[in-house]
C-alpha cells in the first residue's frame, strides 16, 4: 500500500518544515517528477523514496498521505507563480494596464517553461485524470486566477486605461482563458495550430505580446493606441 494512515499524534509536514532546505527541495523535486511522469493514480511512493534513499515512513510522516503530498506540491506551485505575478500587478512603476498584462503573460510563460514538471501535473489534471483532489484543486486555482485578473482590471479602471463600463469578472475570465490556452499551446504544436507559441523564444514572446495587445484593444479607453501584430488595418 502506498497510502497508510499517518502516525497517531503526528502533524503532517511539521517534520518536513524542519528539514534542511536542500533536503526539502530534493523531496519536492523527486515527488514532482513522479507525479508529472506517471499521473496521480500511477505515481508510486516507493519509487520516490527509492530515488531519495529514505525510509518510506518518512514521507508519510512529512505529508500524512499520498494525497497530502500532492496537495502540498500543488499549493506550493501556486504560491511560487503568484509571487512574481502579484509583484508585476502591484508595482508602482509597472506602467499602465497594457504593460502590466504583457509582463504577466511573459512571466507566466517563462514559469511554465522553467518548471516542466509542475506544468505537466497541471496539464494532466486538466485533460487526462480524475482523482479525489482534482475538482477541489482546479476550483481553487481557477478562483485565485480570476480574482487576480479581476483586481488587475479594477486597477486599470482606476488608472483610466481600462473602460469603466467593462465588467471586471467577465474581462478576468477572458484574460484567464486566453492565457491558459496560450500556455497549453507552448509545448504542443498541435494545439498551437500554427500561431507560433510552440516556436522559438522570440516568436513565442511576439505572439504572447500580440495576444495581450488584442485583449487590451477591447478593454482600453483608447483602443487605437494599441497595435496588434499582423493587423494591417491598425
Amino acid at each position: 500500500m502506498d497510502t497508510p494512515s499517518p502516525t497517531p499524534g503526528s502533524t503532517p509536514r511539521s517534520t518536513f518544515d524542519n528539514l534542511d532546505p536542500q533536503k526539502q527541495q530534493r523531496v519536492l523535486d523527486e515527488s514532482l517528477r513522479e507525479f508529472a511522469e506517471n499521473g496521480y493514480h500511477q505515481a508510486s511512493i516507493n519509487r520516490i523514496v527509492g530515488r531519495l534513499d529514505i525510509a518510506k515512513g518518512s514521507l508519510f510522516q512529512y505529508f500524512g498521505s499520498k494525497e497530502g503530498l500532492f496537495r502540498h506540491l500543488f499549493r506550493r506551485a501556486v504560491d511560487e507563480i503568484k509571487a512574481p505575478l502579484r509583484a508585476i500587478r502591484d508595482a508602482d512603476n509597472a506602467g499602465a494596464f497594457p504593460d502590466r498584462l504583457k509582463r504577466i503573460f511573459a512571466a507566466s510563460a517563462a514559469f511554465a517553461q522553467a518548471h516542466p514538471f509542475l506544468w505537466g501535473i497541471y496539464r494532466r489534471m486538466l485533460t487526462q485524470e480524475d482523482f479525489p483532489l482534482r475538482a477541489t484543486l482546479l476550483s481553487e486555482v481557477r478562483a485565485e486566477g480570476l480574482t487576480f485578473f479581476r483586481e488587475l482590471i479594477c486597477l486599470g479602471q482606476a488608472q483610466g486605461s481600462v473602460r469603466a463600463d467593462l465588467d471586471p469578472a467577465t474581462a478576468a475570465f477572458i484574460i484567464e482563458a486566453t492565457l491558459d490556452r496560450a500556455l497549453t499551446a507552448q509545448d504542443s504544436p498541435v494545439l498551437d495550430a500554427g500561431l507560433g507559441l510552440s516556436s522559438d523564444p522570440n516568436t513565442r514572446q511576439a505572439r504572447l505580446d500580440a495576444l495581450a495587445e488584442a485583449l487590451c484593444r477591447g478593454f482600453s479607453t483608447h483602443p487605437t493606441a494599441h497595435t496588434v501584430q499582423g493587423d494591417t488595418n491598425a
